[in-house]
């Protein structure tokens, strides 16, 4: 059975994914200024019939087997875009090489099957400036036409 192509679109251009293939990009923006955090955005899905509350209990699990010292801080309602969409956002820390990274990721499901996640993290505890920071990409969203 074929199925329809899927396009995958990035700052140069686009191109059609071979069949079978999945879009699992992450775009990763570093700050020029040292100390400023880290933003990305990656891609993933639900497997069948699971909510997106239930993808984040999936992964906090495999986060806690997976990163030494992970602590979760704070889960709490997010929102995307200029026309907002609800999600949710994970405050947590974890340690890498022996320093602590602290972390918030947002994540929302753009369909039935599809998540956008949206992670911010720093080599030391964030502060106000980095919470405004995330909240304005996050408001700053836009679906392509």
């Amino acid at each position: 059975m074929k199925t329809t192509p899927q396009y995958c679109r990035f700052d140069h251009g686009t191109v059609t994914l071979p069949e079978g293939y999945l879009d699992r990009t992450v775009n990763v923006f570093i700050p020029e200024q040292s100390g400023a955090p880290n933003l990305n955005i990656s891609r993933d899905t639900l497997t069948d019939n699971e909510t997106t509350a239930a993808y984040i209990d999936r992964q906090l699990v495999l986060l806690s087997q997976q990163l030494t010292g992970w602590k979760l801080q704070l889960r709490e309602n997010a929102w995307l875009g200029v026309q907002p969409r609800a999600g949710e956002c994970v405050h947590s820390s974890y340690l890498h090489a022996g320093r602590r990274i602290w972390q918030q990721q947002a994540i929302f499901a753009v369909d039935q099957t599809q998540l956008l996640v949206f992670t911010l993290n720093k080599s030391s505890p964030l502060n106000a400036d980095d919470t405004q920071l995330f909240s304005s990409l996050l408001g700053s969203f836009a679906v392509h036409c």
